[in-house]
């Protein structure tokens, strides 16, 4: 498939600033920790097209997933695993298919990788672990989601991701504070509070920072490449600590954690008492392990929130989500501003009460009143940059 293509189609699912953006991180990780994608034997019978079509796309901009079949429902995944491989073939898209056993042990793992490592698609058939229950199995995804140190695991669904009785899909979980509530009173279907309780135990045991999403075949790329995202994300979820000011903050990772964000250095100065940051930071949200911030500071226009920043590595991960929860919730009125190259820009639209727009700066605003709004604008025009620039 020409690149031009792939791209085109891309933009479609997203915007081009998304893409790129996802694009760079995949790519940035080892090959083997990507993704591993579940596809029982239902989701091959009924949506092999686009899923196949997923998988050309991955490949043709050199991403090679890991695609697990069987791992709900094992029966008929050798049969499955293979009409597969074979659309793959067919689209001289390099795959091939890897058998399981009842166990998983380091030899299949070693050759899982070798298989990444050399752009091919591997399809893990657990067709032999049939017999073992779904604990079991799992524990098989566990042994190599580690041996991997993948970044994500994707089930795909026949639905557009975990469903409550009469609501809409959920978008994120965080199992820290949501799980208890769901599956108490969350109304999931048997089917998805199981897939739940086992995605828990799941990332309750694997070492590395990993996310889980459950999507539609149909919105695959969207999950993969926009901000929005399109099915249910799933995290083991982080503790989102509040402080007034930096004096309890540990400013070199604080400053870590920015520049990786916005991957620019702060210009000379800017974490030094009294310099840029602290005068913007009279509150923080601050995620415990520093991969995520929110700063805002008071002005006398509204509260201005100065930065907004998720650490690079775990962009897509739910974290930026969780403190803008927080943020809304304390903050019903406040301004900010991004520079149109931001690929944050197209969300922060759908988050705003309103925004203007600027050659230098895209200004946005929330429950801010008419007649705050042009001395907001013009702060946010006037005010110093804290990155350096280029």
């Amino acid at each position: 498939m020409e690149p031009e293509v792939i791209q085109r189609f891309l933009e479609s699912v997203g915007q081009k600033a998304d893409v790129d953006l996802y694009l760079k991180l995949f790519r940035a990780q080892r090959k083997e920790s990507f993704a591993i994608i579940v596809a029982d034997a239902q989701i091959v019978r009924a949506a092999l097209d686009p899923f196949h079509f997923d998988l050309r796309i991955l490949a043709g901009l050199g991403l090679s997933p890991v695609v697990l079949v069987g791992l709900l429902d094992a029966r008929d995944a050798d049969r499955q695993s293979q009409r597969i491989l074979e659309w793959l073939l067919e689209d001289e898209v390099p795959a091939r298919t890897i058998g399981s056993g009842p166990d998983l042990p380091a030899a299949i793992r070693e050759s899982v990788r070798e298989t990444l490592q050399q752009n091919t698609i591997p399809i893990v058939s657990l067709d032999a672990a049939k017999e073992l229950d779904i604990e079991d199995r799992f524990r098989l995804l566990h042994s190599l989601a580690t041996g991997l140190e993948t970044r994500k695991v994707v089930f795909l669904s026949t639905s557009s991701g975990l469903e409550r009785e009469g609501a809409p899909s959920i978008s994120l979980v965080n199992l820290s504070n949501d799980y208890e509530r769901l599956m108490t009173t969350g109304h999931l279907s048997r089917r998805h509070a199981s897939l739940l309780r086992h995605v828990k135990t799941l990332l309750d045991q694997v070492p590395q920072r990993m996310s889980v999403a459950v999507v539609n075949p149909l919105q695959l790329l969207r999950e993969l490449f926009t901000v929005n995202g399109a099915g249910t994300m799933i995290r083991r979820g982080s503790r989102i600590e509040t402080h007034d000011g930096l004096t309890r903050v540990d400013r070199e990772r604080l400053q870590g954690l920015l520049q990786s964000a916005f991957g620019r250095a702060l210009v000379a100065g800017a974490m030094n008492p009294g310099g840029l940051i602290e005068c913007d930071a009279e509150r923080i949200y601050l995620e415990e392990g520093y991969l995520g911030a929110a700063l805002v500071g008071r002005k006398p226009v509204a509260p201005y929130l100065s930065k907004f920043a998720v650490e690079r590595e775990a962009q897509g991960e739910g974290i930026g989500g969780e403190i803008w929860s927080l943020l809304t919730r304390d903050y019903p009125t406040f301004f900010w501003r991004t520079q149109p190259s931001n690929p944050i820009c197209s969300w922060y639209a759908k988050q705003c009460d309103g925004l203007a727009r600027f050659p230098e700066w895209h200004v946005f605003w929330r429950g801010l009143p008419p007649e705050k709004i042009q001395p907001a604008i013009e702060y946010c025009l006037t005010a110093p940059r804290a990155f350096e620039e280029g």
